[in-house]
């Protein structure tokens, strides 16, 4: 089988997921769902742009200065800026400057924009262990095993990257070769530590990787700083909920508090275990303002924990308008009164129509599928399930 080099193809993509993309795929179940698919492709599609044109040097020149903040890369509008803290530090290793320009830290996820500059001047060459010449096939990432906050490790268990330039901004240039520069929001959600404090003390550790040997560090930068995290947790609202739920024929799910702020909510809940193993779980509705929102439904516990944690939680998704314009995330707005939200269901049975083969490995059901490409806006497989129901925030 001819492999495909997804790194030259489609940009700066986790090297895990290039590593397994490359070969014949074997996802693993519950791990692997329809909506990551949705999310790979989409995410391939805007780093191929992204790759080809930030490769020119006028094009980084051009748009150096407009790189836009965490909020506004995520689709916010200033929102969030209240939460964000300007950093502006840098770290120099192997001829690689690396700059942590803004941090944002709230419950399960840490944002954080770098900016790293290739000096490839002579004296610089001569100190050079690696030979690290451009970022067209170098990466950065956060060391899980080394990065800590408040002296304890995070219990990672997704992460993702964005562009802080707007297409716009990357259209209105042309494209060259050589790309001496990295811009990035990266995003990590874990699952601990769960009690961050009003300070927090990061310690943020960064490794520049080469995409063809992902697992070796090439350079290494460490940054330590606090976060004052006083406004975040003003602005954050907690509230026990009472007799909300949903019948489903699985069973019932209960409703129990809502986490709210500006950058993201959860709640948590219930849950029979046969729903999560059967379906896909969502909770989709509006806020009392009219805006779309919507929560996925994740077990929160931690990785070597026995007992379901079980959490509806909002994510960076965009809607976009008829013309495919951006529009803010699908999170509710924390002033809202209420929100009106439906369960939705989406069976596992569309995933597994195409699977050709299933085996064991380290007592872990896996399965071999026919390629296939999730559209992200196909709701054709959801169904909505229960009696609409009503979560009072104010």
């Amino acid at each position: 089988m001819k492999k495909f080099d997804f790194s030259k193809e489609f940009g700066n993509i986790d090297p895990k997921y290039i590593s397994e993309a490359e070969g014949e795929w074997k996802g693993k179940k519950k791990a692997w769902t329809p909506s990551f698919w949705s999310k790979l492709v989409a995410a391939c599609v805007i780093l191929a742009l992204i790759s080809t044109v930030l490769s020119n040097p006028k094009v980084q020149a051009a748009i150096k200065n407009l790189a836009l903040s965490i909020g506004e890369t995520l689709g916010f509008q200033k929102e969030i800026e209240p939460y964000t803290e300007a950093l502006n530090i840098s770290q120099t290793d192997q001829g690689i400057t690396a700059n942590i320009k803004e941090v944002v830290l709230d419950e399960g996820v840490l944002l954080f924009r770098v900016h790293a500059e290739i000096d490839n001047t002579e004296e610089n060459e001569k100190k050079k262990t690696a030979n690290i010449s451009s970022f067209r096939n170098t990466g950065i990432t956060l060391d899980m095993g080394k990065t800590t906050i408040n002296g304890q490790k995070l219990d990672e268990y997704m992460n993702a990257e964005y562009s802080p330039y707007s297409v716009d901004d990357l259209l209105d240039a042309d494209a060259d070769s050589d790309e001496k520069e990295y811009d990035r929001v990266q995003e990590y959600r874990f699952h601990a530590p769960t009690d961050l404090g009003e300070n927090p003390e990061i310690h943020l550790v960064l490794n520049a990787f080469d995409y063809d040997d992902w697992e070796k560090s090439v350079a290494e930068f460490t940054f330590d700083f606090n976060i004052s995290r006083e406004k975040i947790l003003k602005q954050t609202t907690n509230k026990e909920l009472e007799n909300i739920s949903v019948q489903t024929e699985e069973g019932t799910v209960t409703l129990k508090d809502i986490f709210l702020n500006k950058l993201q909510s959860s709640i948590s809940a219930d849950v029979p275990e046969k729903l999560f193993q059967k379906y896909e779980v969502e909770l989709r509705g509006t806020d009392s303002k009219g805006n779309k929102v919507r929560y996925e439904l994740k077990d929160d516990a931690e990785t070597e924990a026995i007992s379901r944690n079980w959490k509806f939680k909002t994510d960076f998704w965009r809607t976009y308008g008829s013309a495919g314009d951006d529009e803010r995330p699908e999170i509710p707005d924390p002033d809202s009164e209420y929100l009106e939200l439906q369960l939705y269901l989406k069976s596992d049975d569309i995933m597994e129509s195409n699977i050709t083969e299933t085996y064991d490995l380290d007592d872990d059901t896996y399965a071999e599928e026919e390629g296939k490409v999730y559209d992200a806006a196909d709701d054709s497989g959801w169904k909505a399930v229960g009696e609409k129901i009503r979560i009072n925030i104010r």
